[in-house]
Protein backbone atom coordinates (compact mmCIF):
# COMPACT_ATOMS: atom_id res chain seq x y z
CA UNK A 1 0.00 0.00 0.00
CA UNK A 2 1.35 3.45 -0.87
CA UNK A 3 2.14 6.00 1.79
CA UNK A 4 -0.60 8.27 0.40
CA UNK A 5 -3.19 5.49 0.76
CA UNK A 6 -2.02 4.87 4.29
CA UNK A 7 -2.35 8.54 5.18
CA UNK A 8 -5.84 8.76 3.64
CA UNK A 9 -6.84 5.56 5.44
CA UNK A 10 -5.73 6.93 8.80
CA UNK A 11 -7.56 10.19 8.15
CA UNK A 12 -10.73 8.30 7.28
CA UNK A 13 -10.46 6.18 10.42
CA UNK A 14 -9.97 9.33 12.51
CA UNK A 15 -13.05 10.89 10.96
CA UNK A 16 -15.08 7.78 11.77
CA UNK A 17 -13.83 7.81 15.36
CA UNK A 18 -14.57 11.52 15.59
CA UNK A 19 -18.05 10.91 14.28
CA UNK A 20 -18.67 8.14 16.78
CA UNK A 21 -17.26 10.28 19.59
CA UNK A 22 -19.36 13.23 18.51
CA UNK A 23 -22.46 11.06 18.36
CA UNK A 24 -21.70 9.57 21.75
CA UNK A 25 -21.19 13.07 23.19
CA UNK A 26 -24.44 14.16 21.57
CA UNK A 27 -26.26 11.12 22.98
CA UNK A 28 -24.95 11.70 26.51
CA UNK A 29 -25.72 15.39 26.23
CA UNK A 30 -29.19 14.66 24.90
CA UNK A 31 -29.87 12.12 27.67
CA UNK A 32 -28.77 14.57 30.35
CA UNK A 33 -30.75 17.41 28.80
CA UNK A 34 -33.76 15.14 28.42
CA UNK A 35 -33.53 14.09 32.08
CA UNK A 36 -33.18 17.70 33.23
CA UNK A 37 -36.17 18.67 31.11
CA UNK A 38 -38.22 15.87 32.67
CA UNK A 39 -37.25 17.06 36.16
CA UNK A 40 -38.17 20.63 35.24
CA UNK A 41 -41.51 19.46 33.84
CA UNK A 42 -42.24 17.48 37.00
CA UNK A 43 -41.39 20.50 39.14
CA UNK A 44 -43.59 22.68 36.94
CA UNK A 45 -46.47 20.21 37.22
CA UNK A 46 -46.15 20.27 41.01
CA UNK A 47 -46.05 24.06 40.99
CA UNK A 48 -49.19 24.19 38.84
CA UNK A 49 -50.95 21.67 41.10
CA UNK A 50 -50.00 23.70 44.19
CA UNK A 51 -51.22 26.90 42.61
CA UNK A 52 -54.48 25.35 41.45
CA UNK A 53 -55.20 24.26 45.01
CA UNK A 54 -54.94 27.87 46.22
CA UNK A 55 -57.41 30.72 45.78
CA UNK A 56 -56.93 32.81 42.65
CA UNK A 57 -53.98 35.26 42.97
CA UNK A 58 -54.94 38.80 43.83
CA UNK A 59 -51.52 40.36 43.23
CA UNK A 60 -50.77 42.56 40.24
CA UNK A 61 -48.77 41.61 37.16
CA UNK A 62 -49.52 37.90 37.43
CA UNK A 63 -47.28 37.50 40.43
CA UNK A 64 -47.60 34.32 42.43
CA UNK A 65 -49.98 34.74 45.35
CA UNK A 66 -48.58 33.91 48.74
CA UNK A 67 -49.99 30.89 50.50
CA UNK A 68 -53.30 31.83 52.07
CA UNK A 69 -53.15 31.83 55.83
CA UNK A 70 -56.06 30.61 57.89
CA UNK A 71 -58.08 33.72 58.74
CA UNK A 72 -58.16 34.88 62.32
CA UNK A 73 -61.37 33.94 64.09
CA UNK A 74 -63.74 36.87 64.49
CA UNK A 75 -66.53 36.22 67.03
CA UNK A 76 -70.01 37.25 65.96
CA UNK A 77 -72.32 39.47 67.98
CA UNK A 78 -75.71 38.00 67.09
CA UNK A 79 -78.42 38.49 69.69
CA UNK A 80 -80.39 35.68 71.30
CA UNK A 81 -83.40 36.78 69.27
CA UNK A 82 -81.48 36.64 65.99
CA UNK A 83 -80.03 33.22 66.83
CA UNK A 84 -83.44 31.91 67.90
CA UNK A 85 -84.69 32.45 64.35
CA UNK A 86 -81.94 30.07 63.18
CA UNK A 87 -82.20 27.72 66.17
CA UNK A 88 -85.72 27.76 67.67
CA UNK A 89 -84.71 25.69 70.70
CA UNK A 90 -82.61 28.64 71.90
CA UNK A 91 -85.82 30.64 72.23
CA UNK A 92 -87.00 28.12 74.81
CA UNK A 93 -84.19 29.14 77.16
CA UNK A 94 -84.18 32.20 79.38
CA UNK A 95 -81.92 34.10 81.76
CA UNK A 96 -78.42 32.73 82.38
CA UNK A 97 -78.99 29.58 80.32
CA UNK A 98 -79.87 31.59 77.22
CA UNK A 99 -76.94 33.95 77.80
CA UNK A 100 -74.45 31.05 78.02
CA UNK A 101 -75.80 29.37 74.89
CA UNK A 102 -75.74 32.67 73.00
CA UNK A 103 -72.15 33.29 74.08
CA UNK A 104 -71.08 29.82 72.84
CA UNK A 105 -72.84 30.19 69.49
CA UNK A 106 -71.06 33.51 68.92
CA UNK A 107 -67.63 32.58 70.28
CA UNK A 108 -66.90 28.97 69.32
CA UNK A 109 -65.58 28.05 65.87
CA UNK A 110 -67.95 25.87 63.89
CA UNK A 111 -65.21 23.78 62.27
CA UNK A 112 -66.74 20.95 60.26
CA UNK A 113 -67.15 19.85 56.66
CA UNK A 114 -66.82 21.51 54.24
CA UNK A 115 -65.25 24.57 55.90
CA UNK A 116 -62.25 23.14 57.78
CA UNK A 117 -60.12 26.05 56.59
CA UNK A 118 -62.57 28.74 57.68
CA UNK A 119 -63.08 30.44 61.03
CA UNK A 120 -66.83 30.96 61.28
CA UNK A 121 -68.68 30.91 64.58
CA UNK A 122 -71.37 28.27 65.05
CA UNK A 123 -73.98 31.02 64.76
CA UNK A 124 -72.48 32.26 61.50
CA UNK A 125 -72.48 28.70 60.16
CA UNK A 126 -76.18 28.41 61.01
CA UNK A 127 -76.79 31.66 59.15
CA UNK A 128 -74.82 30.53 56.09
CA UNK A 129 -76.29 27.02 55.82
CA UNK A 130 -79.61 27.93 54.11
CA UNK A 131 -77.74 29.99 51.52
CA UNK A 132 -75.60 27.07 50.31
CA UNK A 133 -76.64 25.19 47.20
CA UNK A 134 -76.05 21.87 48.98
CA UNK A 135 -78.24 22.15 52.07
CA UNK A 136 -76.67 19.05 53.65
CA UNK A 137 -73.19 20.55 53.86
CA UNK A 138 -73.68 22.32 57.20
CA UNK A 139 -75.99 19.79 58.83
CA UNK A 140 -73.31 19.24 61.49
CA UNK A 141 -73.78 22.74 62.86
CA UNK A 142 -77.40 22.19 63.85
CA UNK A 143 -76.42 19.06 65.79
CA UNK A 144 -73.59 20.89 67.56
CA UNK A 145 -75.68 24.01 68.23
CA UNK A 146 -78.51 21.93 69.70
CA UNK A 147 -75.99 20.33 72.05
CA UNK A 148 -74.89 23.78 73.26
CA UNK A 149 -78.52 24.62 74.06
CA UNK A 150 -79.08 21.35 75.95
CA UNK A 151 -75.90 21.75 78.01
CA UNK A 152 -76.72 25.37 78.85
CA UNK A 153 -80.18 24.29 79.97
CA UNK A 154 -78.57 21.57 82.13
CA UNK A 155 -76.54 24.25 83.96
CA UNK A 156 -73.11 23.43 82.49
CA UNK A 157 -70.44 26.14 82.56
CA UNK A 158 -69.31 27.95 79.38
CA UNK A 159 -65.99 26.03 79.51
CA UNK A 160 -67.81 22.68 79.79
CA UNK A 161 -70.09 23.57 76.88
CA UNK A 162 -67.15 24.74 74.77
CA UNK A 163 -65.28 21.46 75.36
CA UNK A 164 -68.36 19.50 74.29
CA UNK A 165 -69.04 21.35 71.04
CA UNK A 166 -65.57 22.15 69.68
CA UNK A 167 -65.45 19.20 67.30
CA UNK A 168 -63.69 19.26 63.96
CA UNK A 169 -65.15 15.97 62.76
CA UNK A 170 -68.10 15.80 60.37
CA UNK A 171 -71.24 14.04 61.58
CA UNK A 172 -72.64 11.11 59.57
CA UNK A 173 -75.84 9.14 59.97
CA UNK A 174 -74.95 5.59 58.90
CA UNK A 175 -77.46 2.73 58.94
CA UNK A 176 -75.91 -0.21 60.85
CA UNK A 177 -78.94 -2.52 60.88
CA UNK A 178 -77.95 -6.19 61.02
CA UNK A 179 -74.22 -5.56 61.34
CA UNK A 180 -72.02 -7.41 63.87
CA UNK A 181 -72.00 -5.58 67.20
CA UNK A 182 -71.06 -5.97 70.84
CA UNK A 183 -72.15 -4.04 73.89
CA UNK A 184 -75.64 -3.05 75.08
CA UNK A 185 -78.11 -2.07 72.36
CA UNK A 186 -79.14 0.91 74.52
CA UNK A 187 -75.59 2.11 75.25
CA UNK A 188 -75.37 5.93 75.16
CA UNK A 189 -72.49 5.79 72.67
CA UNK A 190 -72.24 3.70 69.51
CA UNK A 191 -68.90 3.42 67.70
CA UNK A 192 -69.01 2.19 64.12
CA UNK A 193 -65.72 0.84 62.78
CA UNK A 194 -65.31 0.86 59.01
CA UNK A 195 -62.42 -1.53 58.45
CA UNK A 196 -60.41 -3.70 56.07
CA UNK A 197 -59.09 -7.02 57.44
CA UNK A 198 -55.88 -6.73 55.42
CA UNK A 199 -55.18 -3.07 56.23
CA UNK A 200 -52.08 -2.56 58.42
CA UNK A 201 -53.56 0.59 59.96
CA UNK A 202 -56.74 -1.26 60.91
CA UNK A 203 -54.54 -3.84 62.61
CA UNK A 204 -52.63 -1.06 64.36
CA UNK A 205 -55.91 0.42 65.65
CA UNK A 206 -56.99 -2.73 67.50
CA UNK A 207 -55.08 -2.05 70.78
CA UNK A 208 -56.56 1.46 70.88
CA UNK A 209 -60.05 0.03 70.39
CA UNK A 210 -59.52 -2.41 73.24
CA UNK A 211 -58.29 0.41 75.51
CA UNK A 212 -61.38 2.51 74.78
CA UNK A 213 -63.62 -0.53 75.38
CA UNK A 214 -61.97 -1.23 78.71
CA UNK A 215 -62.32 2.41 79.82
CA UNK A 216 -66.00 2.87 78.99
CA UNK A 217 -67.37 -0.67 79.32
CA UNK A 218 -71.13 -0.92 78.82
CA UNK A 219 -71.40 2.76 77.96
CA UNK A 220 -70.18 1.96 74.46
CA UNK A 221 -71.60 -0.31 71.77
CA UNK A 222 -69.26 -1.33 68.91
CA UNK A 223 -70.47 -2.04 65.38
CA UNK A 224 -68.28 -3.43 62.59
CA UNK A 225 -68.76 -2.59 58.91
CA UNK A 226 -66.62 -3.79 56.03
CA UNK A 227 -64.70 -1.68 53.56
CA UNK A 228 -62.37 -4.08 51.71
CA UNK A 229 -60.01 -1.95 49.64
CA UNK A 230 -59.22 -3.06 46.08
CA UNK A 231 -55.47 -3.11 46.78
CA UNK A 232 -55.95 -5.85 49.42
CA UNK A 233 -56.88 -9.05 47.57
CA UNK A 234 -57.75 -11.05 50.71
CA UNK A 235 -59.77 -8.29 52.39
CA UNK A 236 -63.10 -9.18 50.81
CA UNK A 237 -62.71 -12.98 51.30
CA UNK A 238 -61.82 -12.28 54.96
CA UNK A 239 -64.85 -10.01 55.34
CA UNK A 240 -67.13 -12.72 53.94
CA UNK A 241 -65.48 -15.37 56.14
CA UNK A 242 -65.99 -13.24 59.28
CA UNK A 243 -69.65 -12.59 58.46
CA UNK A 244 -70.11 -16.33 57.91
CA UNK A 245 -68.64 -16.84 61.40
CA UNK A 246 -71.20 -14.33 62.69
CA UNK A 247 -73.91 -16.79 61.62
CA UNK A 248 -72.55 -18.99 64.43
CA UNK A 249 -72.24 -16.03 66.88
CA UNK A 250 -68.45 -16.04 66.59
CA UNK A 251 -67.80 -12.93 64.55
CA UNK A 252 -65.61 -11.21 67.14
CA UNK A 253 -63.53 -14.33 67.76
CA UNK A 254 -62.92 -14.57 64.02
CA UNK A 255 -62.33 -10.80 63.79
CA UNK A 256 -59.68 -10.87 66.53
CA UNK A 257 -57.94 -13.93 65.08
CA UNK A 258 -57.70 -12.40 61.59
CA UNK A 259 -56.17 -9.19 62.91
CA UNK A 260 -53.78 -11.18 65.12
CA UNK A 261 -52.56 -13.33 62.21
CA UNK A 262 -49.48 -12.65 60.11
CA UNK A 263 -50.47 -12.73 56.45
CA UNK A 264 -53.77 -13.86 54.96
CA UNK A 265 -54.58 -16.52 52.41
CA UNK A 266 -57.34 -19.09 51.89
CA UNK A 267 -55.60 -21.68 54.08
CA UNK A 268 -55.36 -19.15 56.92
CA UNK A 269 -59.07 -18.30 56.71
CA UNK A 270 -59.96 -22.00 56.98
CA UNK A 271 -57.48 -22.57 59.81
CA UNK A 272 -58.98 -19.72 61.85
CA UNK A 273 -62.44 -21.21 61.35
CA UNK A 274 -61.14 -24.54 62.72
CA UNK A 275 -59.25 -22.88 65.60
CA UNK A 276 -62.31 -21.06 66.96
CA UNK A 277 -64.50 -24.15 66.70
CA UNK A 278 -66.84 -23.29 63.83
CA UNK A 279 -69.06 -25.86 62.18
CA UNK A 280 -67.01 -25.95 58.97
CA UNK A 281 -69.69 -27.28 56.64
CA UNK A 282 -72.14 -24.56 57.72
CA UNK A 283 -69.43 -21.90 57.59
CA UNK A 284 -68.44 -22.94 54.06
CA UNK A 285 -72.07 -22.81 52.94
CA UNK A 286 -72.66 -19.42 54.56
CA UNK A 287 -69.62 -17.77 53.02
CA UNK A 288 -70.89 -18.79 49.58
CA UNK A 289 -74.32 -17.28 50.20
CA UNK A 290 -75.57 -14.28 48.23
CA UNK A 291 -76.86 -12.77 51.49
CA UNK A 292 -73.37 -12.28 52.94
CA UNK A 293 -71.90 -11.19 49.63
CA UNK A 294 -74.65 -8.56 49.38
CA UNK A 295 -74.01 -7.39 52.95
CA UNK A 296 -70.36 -6.62 52.11
CA UNK A 297 -71.47 -4.87 48.91
CA UNK A 298 -73.97 -2.78 50.90
CA UNK A 299 -71.28 -1.76 53.40
CA UNK A 300 -69.12 -0.53 50.53
CA UNK A 301 -72.06 1.31 48.96
CA UNK A 302 -72.82 3.09 52.25
CA UNK A 303 -69.14 4.05 52.60
CA UNK A 304 -69.16 5.53 49.12
CA UNK A 305 -72.39 7.43 49.86
CA UNK A 306 -70.81 9.11 52.90
CA UNK A 307 -67.38 9.52 51.22
CA UNK A 308 -65.66 7.18 53.68
CA UNK A 309 -62.66 6.41 51.52
CA UNK A 310 -59.96 5.21 53.92
CA UNK A 311 -59.57 2.60 56.62
CA UNK A 312 -59.96 2.56 59.47
CA UNK A 313 -62.70 5.18 59.84
CA UNK A 314 -64.71 5.40 63.06
CA UNK A 315 -68.04 7.06 63.71
CA UNK A 316 -68.54 7.91 67.40
CA UNK A 317 -72.27 8.55 67.66
CA UNK A 318 -71.93 9.75 64.09
CA UNK A 319 -68.82 11.92 64.59
CA UNK A 320 -66.09 10.88 62.19
CA UNK A 321 -62.53 9.91 63.20
CA UNK A 322 -60.13 8.90 60.42
CA UNK A 323 -57.18 6.63 61.03
CA UNK A 324 -55.65 4.64 63.88
CA UNK A 325 -55.96 7.52 66.31
CA UNK A 326 -54.98 7.23 70.00
CA UNK A 327 -57.69 6.64 72.64
CA UNK A 328 -57.89 10.31 73.66
CA UNK A 329 -59.38 11.19 70.26
CA UNK A 330 -62.25 8.85 71.06
CA UNK A 331 -62.51 10.02 74.66
CA UNK A 332 -63.09 13.63 73.74
CA UNK A 333 -66.22 12.80 71.76
CA UNK A 334 -67.38 10.03 74.09
CA UNK A 335 -67.10 12.29 77.14
CA UNK A 336 -69.05 15.03 75.37
CA UNK A 337 -71.75 12.55 74.36
CA UNK A 338 -72.03 11.20 77.91
CA UNK A 339 -72.30 14.75 79.29
CA UNK A 340 -75.09 15.64 76.86
CA UNK A 341 -78.48 15.33 78.66
CA UNK A 342 -80.42 14.10 75.66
Amino acid sequence: MSSNATIFGLLGFALVLGGIGGYAGYTVGYSRAHLEAQVQLAEKDKEIADLSARPAPKGEGGEKAEKKEKPEFQPTTMTAEELSVLLPSLGGLSGESQSKATYILNNVVGACMPCFDQQYSIGKCLERAPKLLDKTMCADMTNIAERAVRLAKAGKSPDEIRAAVEFSQPWLNVDTTGRPSKGPANAPVTIVEYSDFQCPYCKKAQPNIKEVSAKYGDKVRWVFMNQPLAMHKMARPAAIAALAADKQDKFWEYHDAVFASEGLDEAKLVQIAKDIGLNLSKWEADRKSTEIDQMVADDVRIAEKWKISSTPTFLVNGYKIKGAMPPEFFSRIIDAELADPR
